[in-house]
């Protein structure tokens, strides 16, 4: 049995999907195995995969789904990965060479420590890392000490125990389809540390149309999700400086989700959203001009 799962969550990219198959291709191992979600896709993304599987290549399962958002797709991932590693691998992005044959050998020399996952770096296609790098290679730390109190920017490839994303999800709300990952990982990671490497293994190109290229607008109109994910960041794990920010955005996504006062301060922390509550309001009302909302 494998010991690493690939994730490509998809919505249609059936010409993206052709270029992250021959990056699995190339890969210098064969053990793992390739799930694929199609989150309601209306182009000819079936039929691609379809071909890829009778190529009889790689070891892929192909699941149909309607259309919900990328983390209701994790979702149904989440539930029927059976190996040890979740890596997810976005349709629109490519493996280094040796990507696999790293993170299997990195979690032979870690899997008895109790980690919740391992964190690599992105590049992009000129081998540049996309955000910073970590303080060093090959150490172990918690995510949300190092990720956000240590103000690691950039997008990075985590890898993921299965058996830890298990006993969770991510919560999903009527009529909105997006909800930012770090939700999740934030409840998986804190109580666990990772192991952290300095070491480019996915390339990263954002696309128009893309989740990262329609971005803030996108919140706006997901307005629980991010009112969950704000408070979430919010707890006494992150830093005064983070939480504040946070609390910012919470009054601002309180404001589009048609919250009143009384609800918005009604939360696990009303002392911080009531000293972020003018400025709050300042920003909301500023976004909602500037997106025309």
């Amino acid at each position: 049995m494998n010991k690493i799962t690939v994730v490509t969550p998809t919505y249609n990219r059936a010409k993206e999907l052709n270029y992250l198959y021959k990056s699995l291709l190339n890969q210098s191992v064969e053990y793992f195995d390739w799930l694929i979600i199609d989150d309601g896709s209306v182009d000819n993304t079936k039929e691609v995969i379809q071909d890829f599987i009778k190529d009889k290549k790689l070891n892929i399962t192909y699941l149909k789904k309607e259309n919900g958002g990328k983390h209701t797709a994790l979702n149904i991932a989440i539930r029927v990965v059976n190996t040890e590693l979740f890596f997810i691998v976005d349709s629109d992005d490519l493996l280094t060479h040796d990507a696999i044959e790293t993170i299997l050998s990195d979690w032979n020399n870690h899997c008895n420590k109790n980690i919740c996952g391992i964190g690599y770096l992105r590049g992009d296609k000129k081998g540049n890392v996309i955000g910073d790098k970590y303080p060093l290679d090959n150490i172990i730390d918690n995510f949300i000490h190092l990720r956000y109190n240590k103000s690691i920017s950039g997008d990075k490839a985590e890898v993921w125990v299965t058996k830890s994303l298990k006993k969770y999800c991510f919560p999903e709300f009527d009529g909105e389809h997006f909800i930012s990952e770090s939700v999740l990982w934030i409840k998986v990671s804190r109580n666990k540390d990772m192991l952290f490497r300095n070491k480019i293994i996915y390339i990263t190109e954002y696309l128009a149309g893309g989740l990262s290229d329609t971005g803030r607008a996108l919140r706006f109109k997901c307005p629980n999700g991010m009112i969950y994910g704000s408070l979430e960041t919010m707890s006494k794990d992150f830093s005064f400086k983070i939480r504040y920010k946070q609390a910012l955005l919470y009054i601002v996504y309180s404001k589009f989700g048609r919250r009143t006062i009384q609800q918005i301060i009604k939360c696990p922390y009303p002392f911080l959203v009531i000293m972020a509550f003018l400025p709050g309001m300042l920003l909301y009302k500023y976004w909602k001009k500037e997106y025309n909302l």
